[in-house]
């Protein structure tokens, strides 16, 4: 019996290791993929005078991994630059 209760036990824990492993995978590939890609392409562009990165703005698909994660990196700081800012603006504003 106790080896029934184990075997159902550890299939849970395998189940809920693949669901959090689909998870990252998805918050990966969805926010720094594409959403960081998406706002870090054009200020990789405006830093760079349109010289990198050299892929357009919709083959994110196509750019070297370094490029993905640097352009991903550049969009992150910037989100969470504009997210500080307005978080102040906000706290300004309410007194």
């Amino acid at each position: 019996m106790e080896e029934l209760v184990e075997g159902a036990v550890r299939a849970c824990l395998r189940l809920a290791s693949l669901t959090v492993r689909v998870l990252i995978w998805l918050i990966w590939d969805l926010w720094f993929e594409i959403v960081a890609w998406y706002v870090g392409w054009p200020v990789a562009r405006l830093l760079t005078l349109g010289r990198l990165p050299r892929e357009s703005i919709g083959e994110h698909h196509a750019a070297g991994s370094l490029t993905v994660v640097l352009v991903g990196a550049l969009g992150l700081v910037c989100l969470l630059a504009l997210a500080s800012v307005l978080t102040r603006l906000v706290q300004t504003a309410a007194g």
